[in-house]
């Protein structure tokens, strides 16, 4: 019947468009920052909510679009980095401040030659041509350089359709592009950082280079004087060839308190769009929140600073010590953040107080170590809460370490001596010397107390239990990094204490407020002197723990644990937990490793992705590592390193995610001021393959099998 054969042709289009947006959603970019939910309120009224997305979407391509310059060229701006973008007739493209509240500077690239040992020299574009975001110079028939601006990064492509002249086995393939800039330019591994005065950085990096086939070649960024090259190895590859590096602008903090030895950076901290930085060894003057920062009266008090993001700009929001601050409290050296609540440690402070609000006067109890809690208001922090030690004994150093979800902080107190085991038990008695503990916290409305007293379930003088520790929702993870037991992987035999300083973590778990232990976790290559737990992390069911001093020269993911002849270059390891069980799922190293590396000194995850620093690095200048996970495959995606690379600075001593934005403290550097580095990880998918044959093939056969179910609506039967 007529009705049934529109059906049946409607399907028939609605079948082959379906095959085609599920082909280009599988390999077309992700634009970040386009068509997010609408919030309640905000569509106008007598629009539809797509209607409104639409409208929305392109605004925000516009503010990224390029317009004529009247010159032969193009200009446009990128908001979320603070960039005015120029595209010059003769193929350079220049990035500037926008504002003029900003400091001055110019980051010029111009693409000058291509080729293999013999490079051809390109003078300028044969044609410029625009559309929205995106700028193409077209340099020949053969080679296209395109700029794709966007609210995530300005990403740059070539694009070379056919091999160039000239190439011969062994040779690789280069493009050779001249700098013109007034910052400072440095290479990192495989990335380019552009340095201002100021702390300014814009990296050029995330190279990515794939051929007709969608494989992944390898490709590397050169930097000499006022010259930067990609040099490819395009010897297996079959064209067309895409070449994909993109620039990025990241923050570089630092206190404007600066003197040497105020350990800014020892500690950081992120939630969104707030960064906590701690420098436990500055001088201040008594105070409390936002007060005098010039007063440097009181040695090593210890501070911490609160920095909020508005588009990539980061501003400090305040400046924060305590009222009963005194010298040595070293206020910061520990830190944690969560929506608007900031949790702060200060080990070395002093008072005999025990639970929560009490006497601060009495300082008797010397590094008996304290808590803080701050509270968010609009822009205003205020002190909501001063937590102690249930059983506070001097040189506990309560506070060492401390973690926060929701209403719920975990403190660790790494030199606390009291000889019981488990949860809830007898604190009185203190002959295991720097056994540890653990406390947990609850909030109540604005009201604080303990909920419950941890202890490692064969808790021993020395191991300090409580070193680090992390939480997330009713699971808590508490490190005793210099436990001494040769049991491997989960659950195994706590009672040989032949291996010292192995290292071991304990998983606590809560019902309704009752916790118990639910796992004891070690390497599956425990060694002595390893230190397994010199830093915990957890998100979900993935608990990671790094070993600092852990031996092996493996240099890959799951390597060969058994050759120990790489003394402290240190390892990672990766939990899971299926229902209430635990297994370990990956062995991480760096693909660099190398004595005294310390790699494990410090993690942090979110979701599928893993930071790992390691602070020996490069004459202990650091390095931090980024490693995800696809399924159960653990794999290194890249390395950071500070901008000083030689001198000590520590970079990676604290690190810190929340979604796409990494944190990296850097405590040690020049002369121990310190610094942090605020980076973005770039999860793209513009280096998606090119369609093969094979890919394009299917499309086509979609097309036609929808054309003869419109002619012949007979050939597919659709009762079914």
């Amino acid at each position: 019947m007529p009705y049934n054969k529109k059906r049946r042709r409607r399907f028939s289009v609605l079948i082959c468009l379906l095959c085609i947006n599920a082909f280009a959603y599988a390999k077309l970019p992700v634009s970040a920052g386009l068509n997010q939910p609408i919030k309640a309120g905000e569509i106008p009224d007598g629009l539809s909510a797509s209607d409104w997305i639409s409208i929305q979407s392109q605004m925000n391509a516009g503010r990224y679009k390029a317009y004529p310059d009247g010159n032969g060229g193009y200009h446009s701006s990128n908001p979320a980095h603070g960039w005015q973008i120029d595209y010059a007739e003769d193929g350079t493209t220049t990035l500037s401040p926008r504002g003029r509240d900003t400091a001055s500077y110019h980051l010029g690239l111009k693409l000058n030659a291509v080729g293999y040992e013999t490079l051809e020299r390109l003078k300028r574009p044969q044609q410029i041509s625009s559309q929205d975001n995106t700028l193409d110079y077209h340099w020949n028939d053969a080679l296209t350089e395109r700029w794709v601006n966007s609210k995530t990064d300005l990403e740059q492509w070539f694009i070379l359709n056919q091999r160039p002249e000239g190439s011969a086995n062994g040779q690789l393939l280069t493009l050779q592009l001249t700098v013109d800039t007034d910052l400072t330019a440095i290479q990192q591994g495989n990335n380019i950082r552009f340095v201002h005065a100021t702390g300014t950085t814009i990296t050029y990096d995330k190279l990515k280079v794939w051929d007709a086939n969608g494989r992944n070649l390898s490709a590397q960024m050169q930097l000499t004087e006022q010259q930067l090259s990609l040099v490819v190895d395009d010897s297996t590859a079959r064209y067309p060839l895409i070449i994909d590096p993109s620039f990025e602008q990241q923050a570089y903090l630092k206190t404007p308190n600066e003197k040497g030895g105020d350990l800014y950076g020892f500690s950081v901290a992120i939630a969104g769009d707030t960064l906590v930085v701690g420098a436990p060894l500055e001088n201040i003057k008594i105070t409390d929140v936002d007060g005098e920062q010039s007063d440097k009266t009181t040695e090593n008090a210890g501070a911490v600073y609160v920095f909020t993001r508005s588009g990539s700009t980061w501003s400090q929001q305040a400046y924060l010590t305590v009222s009963n601050a005194d010298g040595g409290d070293v206020l910061g050296g520990s830190v944690a953040i969560e929506g608007n609540t900031l949790v702060v440690g200060a080990k070395g402070e002093s008072s005999k107080a025990t639970g929560v609000d009490g006497d601060q006067s009495d300082n008797s109890a010397e590094d008996s170590g304290a808590v803080y809690v701050f509270t968010r208001n609009g822009n205003t922090w205020t002190q909501q809460a001063y937590l102690k030690a249930s059983n506070t004994n001097g040189g506990d150093f309560f506070g060492d370490f401390i973690a926060i979800t929701g209403d719920t902080v975990v403190v660790g107190a790494s030199f606390e001596a009291s000889v019981s085991t488990g949860v809830g038990g007898d604190q009185s008695d203190n002959s295991a010397e720097g056994s540890g503990a653990a406390y947990v916290f609850t909030r109540n409305d604005s009201t604080w107390s303990q909920q419950a007293y941890l202890k490692a379930s064969n808790a021993d003088a020395g191991d300090r239990f409580g070193q680090t520790v992390a939480i997330a929702g009713d699971t808590v993870v508490v490190a005793a990094t210099y436990e001494a037991s040769k049991a491997t992987e989960v659950n195994g035999d706590q009672n040989d204490n032949s291996l010292i300083l192995t290292g071991a973590a304990y998983v606590f778990t809560r019902n309704g407020n009752t916790w118990s232990q639910q796992a004891y976790l070690k390497a599956s290559n425990t060694g002595e002197g390893d230190q397994f737990g010199s830093s915990v992390a957890i998100a979900g069911e993935t608990v990671v723990v790094g070993a600092r001093a852990e031996d092996s020269i493996a240099r890959e993911v799951d390597g060969d644990q058994s050759n120990n002849s790489a003394g402290s270059a240190g390892a990672a390891y990766v939990f899971i937990r299926n229902g209430s069980t635990w297994n370990q799922q990956a062995y991480l190293k760096s693909s660099k490793a190398r004595s005294l590396d310390r790699f494990g000194e410090s993690v942090a995850i979110a979701g599928d992705t893993v930071v790992i620093g390691g602070v020996g690095r490069n004459n202990h200048s650091g390095e931090v590592y980024v490693f995800t996970r696809s399924g159960n495959i653990w794999s290194e995606q890249g390395f950071l390193e500070s901008s000083f690379i030689g001198h000590g600075e520590g970079f990676g001593r604290a690190v810190a995610i929340a979604g796409d934005t990494l944190v990296v403290g850097s405590p040690f550097e020049q002369f121990d001021s310190g610094s942090a580095y605020v980076f973005r990880i770039i999860r793209s998918a513009s280096n998606q393959p090119i369609p093969t044959l094979s890919e394009w093939a299917i499309i086509l056969l979609s097309l036609m099998l929808g054309l003869l179910v419109w002619v012949k609506p007979s050939f597919v039967d659709w009762r079914c």
